[in-house]
């Protein structure tokens, strides 16, 4: 009898001791598995407006503004992300609206440019074309306007210490984590983003988040230090 008892006791031990082991790595496959399954979002997939570089130049007459930016299209803030295309936009304010402007410049060592329209809501002359110029620091502009012409060069509104439109998101994702979880699930995210880098004497960041319904989250962000300075419902 007591033989018997320490042959079963000498088994038990390791018996138990595989068991636990069994358990606890049956537990990681389980935890890899759902990890593994688990959908990371990425939010900036979703944008589909984004201005990443504003380029400025004024004189005693003119005031001109580069925006380097990508575009859905068609362009309709319905909550509804689409293939972007890349544009360079050029606005240029003169003393009046009733002569002919055109604007040239150089870019990957050909010219680009050509005669200006007239908005008269915005009252501002406008040209469209379909290049990437958002890694330029400066952009040189010849400008003529009716029998005038001068050139201004156009600084980015960019620094060192700019945060990238990628860690503004990020981070207002994290911030605003109310919202951007309302409107994510196993499928993906419910809306449309748009990310604007503006310029008032510093510059900002203009980030709408759009939900299927046409609802818009609006935010406005510093754009060195990436601080909410303010935030409405539309």
């Amino acid at each position: 009898m007591n033989v018997f008892y320490t042959l079963k006791s000498s088994f038990s031990h390791p018996i138990k001791a595989l068991r636990t082991a069994f358990a606890f790595l049956l537990l990681l496959c389980l935890s890899a598995c759902l990890s593994s399954c688990k959908k990371e979002i990425c939010y900036f997939d979703y944008v589909s407006e984004l201005r990443n570089n504003v380029f400025l130049a004024s004189d005693d007459e003119f005031s001109l503004r580069i925006y380097s930016v990508k575009k859905e299209s068609p362009y309709s803030a319905d909550g509804v992300p689409r293939e972007m295309n890349v544009r360079t936009e050029i606005w240029l304010v003169a003393p009046s609206g009733d002569r002919e402007c055109n604007v040239s410049f150089t870019f990957a060592d050909e010219t680009h440019g050509g005669e200006m329209s007239y908005d008269n809501v915005k009252a501002e002359y406008y040209l469209s074309c379909n290049l990437d110029v958002s890694t330029l620091s400066t952009i040189t502009c010849s400008i003529t306007y009716g029998e005038t012409s001068r050139e201004l060069i156009a600084q980015s509104v960019l620094s060192k210490t700019t945060l990238s439109p990628e860690i503004v998101l990020k981070n207002l994702a994290l911030s605003e984590q109310e919202l951007f979880s309302a409107m994510t699930d196993k499928y993906g995210f419910a809306g449309e983003i748009y990310l604007r880098l503006i310029y008032e004497d510093s510059p900002y960041y203009y980030v709408g988040v759009i939900d299927r319904n046409g609802k818009t989250n609006a935010f406005l962000i510093n754009a060195t230090s990436g601080k909410i300075l303010a935030k409405r419902e539309s």
